[in-house]
């Protein structure tokens, strides 16, 4: 569970005024993701993430910020939070592909569609034809058909 903490600790530990974090959340809302830089409890209570926390110290160090300046730093605000959101997003996703691919190729094979029972077949074929059948799946086994078979 990461750490979380109220406006008053977030403005303690980056230095920016607790008037300044709850006006920069009114007045840019679409840029404090909820469950991402904000968690809100059972209360209604707004509580900070520690990349919230990150995000606050991103604003502070890109300027001296005041309740004055926020308003006019919004687009570069907001660039720099698609760019850290956008760096997470892919890091997640290949973090997860691996996983989901298999997840994927498992169900394929094992409950597939028509039209994927035909591209597992072709693949299968394509396969045996290279000679490559010891680098299928360890559960695959190839139908034989006709004489080939044997008991």
């Amino acid at each position: 569970m990461q750490n979380l903490y109220t406006t008053p600790e977030a403005a303690k530990i980056t230095g920016i005024p607790q008037s300044t974090i709850r006006s920069w959340m009114s007045r840019h809302a679409e840029v404090f993701q909820v469950d991402i830089h904000v968690a809100i409890d059972e209360h209604g209570q707004k509580l900070w993430t520690d990349l919230g926390i990150e995000l606050l110290h991103s604003r502070r160090a890109s300027k001296n910020a005041t309740d004055d300046d926020a308003e006019s730093d919004a687009p570069d605000l907001l660039e720099s939070l698609l760019e850290a959101d956008a760096q997470q997003l892919a890091e997640q996703y290949w973090r997860l592909l691996p996983g989901r691919t298999l997840q994927r190729i498992k169900q394929m094979r094992d409950n597939p569609t028509p039209q994927e029972r035909g591209i597992v077949e072709l693949s299968v074929r394509a396969a045996l034809n290279a000679g490559t059948e010891h680098l299928l799946l360890p559960t695959y086994q190839p139908m034989l058909t006709g004489g080939d078979e044997t008991d």
